[in-house]
């Protein structure tokens, strides 16, 4: 049958209004996705901009104050600056609070305004509405959540910068925290590594002793595992194992496979008290420096006898039982070495032990550290912040008057030939190294890493699968 004229324009302009809605809701979601990746990039630009200029601003005219009005004014600066670092974090959520998670535990590198204001970011970040977590969970889930849990509590226990965890009861009677990934943290991670990275780049140039490429590109490849929560179950597993082999100090929660994807977590709910909450842990009768040392025991072990390691210890990660006993959360970020590491390390460290400043840079470079002019002396300084202050002033590894020295040898060094490649596995090794001795100074650590460290090389020299640490020490 043919349809006259008019027919045929009839059922055109129909089909036209009914491709037309779907047309317009395209290119509605370009436009918004454009504006929300330039309106995150504008919020950090202003950020930086604001923070940088003041700092320059203050070094600039230093010569028109006294020494002591200088340094008010450099308190006061930081503390706006943490303070604008925040909100922003806030504002724009995702990857941001992760890094601010990070600078907010570097106490013993950080002014002490920084650490007060970006503290606040480890574990109390504004949590998603309950009806976004619900309608996620149930997508996870496959069915609704009476189904599965006899009780859910609405109100989460912590909130972080990928997800949020909620108490729960399963209908045998198991009580579990349950984690669960916000819907859409996967592309504002993406965006704002992008935007850091432009400010990263924008910063080397400028600053060419501050630059962290090198970092930015470590990000890029780990942060997409800390997404996949199948990932960190078997992380983990993995570390738990290794931890019940050689000692009962530190526990990790069991994973129930049966309700976990890779967007939700269902594990065993641990109590314990936060690692930096001092007067908490002293009011538990726990002694705070002794939670240093098992803490710093623990992580060599991880690091030099295991080859797997919990790469996040930030304060919200880590509890504490009395005994003490240490919980760990969070294996988004775990670090699996390859077999040569510990050795190499081991190589490193005995080195800066007996001061070899040959075998400390020969040590480093086969490590794949490059230094930008190829001199020796960054590497140098570089073991000596890592180990050889402690080892030769017998102090703490977070004495606060050593780590401030050492701060002010590495920037003089960085500034002459700043270090453009590091590897990756001691990028993440230096961090936590970082975490803990920001940890280990608000605990009031007496940890003498040296003295510590010395049962682990045995160790690991000896024979890792055989011999623990306690009977090394022993030897």
């Amino acid at each position: 049958m043919v349809l006259p004229e008019s027919a045929r324009q009839n059922n055109l302009n129909e089909s036209m209004h009914m491709k037309n809605p779907v047309d317009a809701n395209y290119h509605r979601e370009r436009s918004l996705a454009r504006q929300v990746r330039l309106g995150r990039f504008f919020l950090v630009a202003q950020m930086v901009v604001r923070i940088y200029s003041g700092y320059k601003v203050i070094q600039f005219s230093r010569r028109f104050f006294a020494p002591q009005a200088q340094a008010q004014r450099y308190v006061r600066h930081h503390r706006r600056s943490a303070e604008l670092i925040y909100r922003t974090a806030l504002r724009l959520e995702g990857w941001l609070v992760k890094a601010c998670q990070f600078i907010g535990s570097r106490a013993d590198i950080l002014p002490p305004e920084y650490i007060e204001v970006l503290s606040r970011l480890q574990d109390r970040v504004p949590p998603r509405p309950f009806a976004v977590i619900k309608q996620r969970l149930e997508t996870e889930l496959g069915k609704p959540i009476a189904e599965v849990f006899s009780s859910f509590s609405p109100q989460p226990v912590a909130a972080a910068s990928l997800a949020q965890v909620h108490e729960a009861t399963l209908h045998d009677g198991r009580r579990v925290a349950v984690k669960v990934q916000y819907p859409d943290i996967a592309a504002l991670v993406d965006l704002d590594l992008q935007n850091v990275s432009f400010f990263v780049e924008w910063l080397a140039r400028l600053e060419p002793r501050y630059d962290f490429r090198f970092i930015l590109k470590e990000l890029r490849r780990y942060i997409p595992l800390e997404l996949d929560f199948i990932h960190e179950g078997h992380n983990a597993e993995t570390v738990a194992r290794n931890f019940s082999a050689r000692r009962d100090d530190a526990i990790v929660p069991r994973i129930y496979w049966e309700y976990t994807t890779r967007c939700l977590l269902v594990m065993e709910f641990m109590e314990g008290i936060k690692v930096t909450d001092v007067a908490a842990l002293r009011a538990a009768g726990i002694d705070t420096r002794t939670v240093a040392q098992k803490l710093t025991e623990i992580y060599l072990q991880q690091i030099l006898l295991d080859g797997l390691f919990h790469a996040d210890p930030h304060p919200g990660n880590l509890l504490v039982q009395p005994g003490p006993r240490l919980v760990f959360l969070d294996f988004g970020l775990t670090k699996d070495l390859p077999p040569e590491f510990p050795t190499e390390m081991v190589r490193l460290t005995t080195a800066i032990v007996r001061q070899d400043a040959d075998e400390i840079v020969a040590s480093f470079r086969r490590l794949g550290f490059v230094t930008k002019n190829g001199g020796a002396e960054s590497l140098l300084v570089l073991g000596e912040a890592m180990l050889g202050h402690s080892v030769k002033e017998n102090k703490a590894y977070a004495d606060p008057e050593m780590v401030e020295r050492f701060n002010d040898e590495i920037s003089q060094a960085m500034r002459k030939d700043p270090i453009v490649e590091a590897p990756g596995d001691l990028v993440l090794v230096g961090r936590v190294m970082g975490l803990l001795s920001g940890i280990g100074k608000q605990l009031g650590s007496e940890v003498n890493l040296f003295s510590t460290l010395l049962p682990y090389l045995v160790s690991q020299k000896a024979n890792p699968d055989r011999i623990t640490p306690q009977e090394a020490s022993r030897r």
